[in-house]
């Protein structure tokens, strides 16, 4: 037999065992397909932004929401007195908010003036920066069409990311995202390769229940990714010069938990998909989904209602959220107690598939 028809008979061996695997044809098939459609729907440049508006009068912050209604991708959200924009802005109901001044007049000669104020959350440059120069572009366009030469003035103001470092804004969910893959791919690829070398049997006929040795083999791994997670922080913190608020320690403390998250997922794909081949594809069928619908890529404002929602379910969007709350907008320990009930129920949805799976896989 020749070179080639060598070459072509064990090719043809191969194909009849990838087309018998159903597992590994459709994560080479039906995924990609499905992530493309996913995508292609979901993934959007721009969006809508939250704009707030207070004035002196309800009459002077209806005339500025109706000129913000004829820009581009701004929702006004709220219209109130004289400091609820900025509230606003710091409760995170609205990105922007928008402060009129009281003018002099001869109705009230003692009015205090002042600019007319720009208050932007600059924790997500990407989705704020383009919305506030529209803002300062319809602002002075307003005074020019009135003929007014010199109008209050317009001052913006940045908060949480003054500068409006674009590094800032994604720097917190990449300690995120680092960890969220070291941690899938050594959950799956541990477990099958322990089940392809026999040992995982083994461990199985110890007196222990299946979740007592599941959580006994994440442990050192927990460790690791919490070290891992700690260390890209400090890198940000050190080379990127991100802030470091006291409150730092909450998010420390939420590391431990987003680690098993992903950890008891990896061992799930892994009970499920038996190679070690099949299991990397799983994994990485996971976390690409992930990090474009968790608003690490995109604004996760961006996204359609339905894919906000299936966002919702990834442990990386609420980690993000916790990141961002705590080492760009100073926030502590009830942001990171907020953010990980979701990713608890997660991880314990995450221990039930496993086990579940590998029950079977045993059974």
């Amino acid at each position: 037999m020749s070179t080639p028809r060598r070459i072509m008979a064990i090719a043809a061996v191969e194909w009849a065992r990838l087309l018998r695997t159903r597992i590994a044809l459709t994560l080479l098939v039906v995924v990609p397909l499905l992530q493309i459609v996913l995508f292609g729907t979901a993934i959007r440049p721009d969006a809508a932004v939250a704009v707030a508006v207070a004035a002196p009068t309800s009459t002077d912050a209806e005339n500025v929401a109706k000129t913000l209604r004829k820009q581009r991708n701004i929702v006004v959200v709220a219209k109130g007195q004289p400091g609820s924009a900025e509230a606003a802005v710091k409760r995170g109901q609205a990105v922007i908010g928008i402060e009129v001044p009281e003018a002099r007049s001869f109705a009230n000669p003692l009015a205090k003036g002042g600019p007319f104020r720009i208050v932007v959350d600059e924790s997500n440059a990407a989705l704020s920066s383009a919305a506030t120069a529209r803002i300062e572009a319809a602002y002075w366009r307003a005074l020019a069409e009135r003929g007014e030469v010199a109008g209050p003035g317009l001052r913006t103001e940045r908060l949480y990311n003054p500068a409006s470092r674009s590094d800032w804004s994604f720097l917190p969910g990449l300690i995120g995202v680092t960890v969220m893959i070291a941690m899938i791919m050594l959950g799956s690829l541990s477990l099958a390769r322990e089940r392809e070398g026999g040992t995982w049997e083994a461990l199985l006929i110890l007196p222990a229940a299946r979740w007592e040795v599941l959580l006994g083999k994440l442990l050192p791994y927990i460790m690791i990714g919490t070290v891992q997670g700690l260390a890209v922080m400090a890198t940000g913190i050190w080379l990127f010069e991100l802030p470091l608020p006291q409150s730092a320690v909450a998010l420390a403390a939420l590391l431990p938990l987003f680690c098993a998250a992903h950890l008891v997922l990896g061992y799930a794909i892994a009970a499920r998909a038996q190679t070690q081949l099949a299991a990397l594809q799983g994994a990485v069928a996971f976390y690409l989904p992930s990090m474009l619908l968790s608003g690490f890529l995109y604004p996760f404002a961006t996204l359609p209602r339905w894919a906000q929602a299936l966002g919702e379910v990834f442990p990386l969007t609420h980690f993000i959220r916790a990141a961002t709350g705590v080492l760009l907008r100073g926030k502590g320990w009830s942001i990171v107690l907020e953010q990980a009930l979701p990713i608890a129920a997660f991880a314990a949805a995450g221990i039930l598939i496993a086990t579940l799976f590998q029950s079977r896989s045993t059974g």
